[in-house]
């Protein structure tokens, strides 16, 4: 009688352990392996002069909604345009910057699921 009690113990144990195993692998593989989703990508952030404005390169991996936005050295808000809907790829856009602004600034491409912020400087001599 404890032969067999010991014996279905051991095989229980054999398949907890397998099992616990089984699931560690598929979670490390699912942490470390998955390709995470891409996101927008702001490339490049220029000044350009006479007139005073930002070039921009962004890349969008799907249709995406995003906001465009300039802020102030301490990240408040200087200055943001209207929303404009941009399809998947890559995209060169233009905005026309305040002729006042001069120092460190930073460029704000928001979407709905992220943010993402680049310095430039401007420097008005």
């Amino acid at each position: 009688m404890f032969d067999t009690l010991r014996t279905t113990l051991l095989i229980t144990l054999a398949i907890l352990v397998l099992a616990i195993a089984l699931r560690r692998y598929k979670q490390y593989i699912r942490e470390k392996h998955t390709p995470v989703p891409r996101h927008a990508e702001l490339l490049n952030v220029e000044v350009v002069y006479h007139p005073l404005r930002v070039h921009v390169l962004v890349r969008l991996p799907r249709e995406e909604e995003v906001f465009p936005a300039v802020l102030a050295a301490d990240h408040s808000k200087m200055l943001s345009w209207p929303a404009m809907r941009l399809g998947a790829g890559s995209h060169e856009l233009e905005f026309p910057l305040d002729p006042e602004a001069d120092g460190m600034l930073h460029f704000e491409l928001g979407s709905s699921t992220q943010r993402t912020e680049r310095r430039f400087m401007v420097r008005n001599a």
